[in-house]
């Protein structure tokens, strides 16, 4: 049961995800820089749990020392990086393209995981890779080469994108293990911020001079993009392994892909609903268990 809650509350992550890069596309359209974007969502959502729990519940707040050098990973390597090297990557080419590139991420976790950390890696896991692999090519309309177009720069920063993704579900699990999820998550998204602050003075933002109306979509947009799907994130990162999570996060494109189509138009071609099907059925997949099931053999695997 635990199990199944770990995967409906990353499933719920990804959906949140899949929305906000339809929602950042449009602002793209109205030349607002990326950057601006993944800075101004991470400081607000950094700001409003700073502020709630160091006035309700400091407790919260409290972590060794000894873990901050992870904390400072997971939130510069693995958070801001993964946000703006994707969302540059939209930028320099196109939603298909991006969410192609940057969804390799899975195979790099299911690497690290079987070889170095020795998780087991079962047919169904490894069927179930497969299959979200093969699905999100098809979704995204890789089979069209007029579709995936993009400069070299915008493929080079998703995949940089899809290493840091990688970087925050495998070092984020031991931290997800340890604390809670709003201690995890004020921390890290406590580091994306300080980093943030470094590349982009806050004095940069301010003479911008942003309409009032600019700061609530930036509010919005960091409610729907790191708010509430890290909170389902991290929440479902304490049931199941960072293999699982992160193939289960393959719905993320999915719900980019429908969304474009019913809010920015466009026709949604039979293959790539066969594309949707499969990632679907990737995730069912990986609920199939059985104690006498076979591992793949790789290299490192025990």
């Amino acid at each position: 049961m635990k199990r199944l809650k770990g995967y409906v509350l990353i499933a719920v992550a990804a959906s949140f995800w899949g929305i906000s890069a339809t929602v950042a596309k449009i602002l793209f359209n109205q030349s607002i820089d990326p950057l601006i974007i993944v800075q101004t969502r991470a400081s607000i959502a950094f700001i409003v749990l700073l502020v709630y729990f160091g006035v309700t519940k400091r407790k919260v707040l409290r972590i060794s020392l000894r873990d901050i050098p992870l904390f400072l990973f997971v939130g510069i390597c693995g958070l801001a990086g993964s946000n703006y090297f994707y969302y540059v990557a939209i930028k320099e080419s196109n939603v298909a393209t991006s969410i192609l590139v940057q969804y390799t991420a899975p195979v790099l976790v299911a690497l690290y995981a079987t070889v170095v950390q020795r998780e087991a890696m079962t047919k169904y896991k490894a069927a179930a890779l497969l299959l979200s692999m093969a699905g999100i090519f098809l979704a995204v309309g890789g089979y069209n080469a007029n579709l995936l177009h993009g400069s070299l720069k915008g493929m080079a920063y998703a995949f940089i994108a899809a290493i840091s993704f990688s970087i925050f579900n495998i070092a984020g699990k031991p931290l997800t293990m340890k604390y809670s999820v709003w201690t995890t998550l004020i921390y890290v998204l406590g580091a994306a911020t300080a980093f943030w602050l470094f590349i982009n003075s806050p004095f940069t933002i301010v003479r911008s001079h942003y309409s009032l109306n600019s700061w609530l979509i930036f509010t919005l947009v960091s409610t729907i993009s790191i708010l509430l799907p890290y909170i389902f994130y991290f929440s479902g990162l304490k049931f199941i392994e960072p293999t699982r999570a992160i193939i289960t996060s393959t719905l993320e494109p999915v719900v980019a892909i429908v969304s474009a189509f019913f809010i920015l138009g466009g026709a949604l071609e039979f293959i790539q609903t066969v594309g949707v099907v499969c990632v679907l059925a990737a995730i069912g997949l990986l609920q199939v268990r059985s104690r006498n099931e076979s591992r793949v053999i790789v290299m490192g695997a025990e």
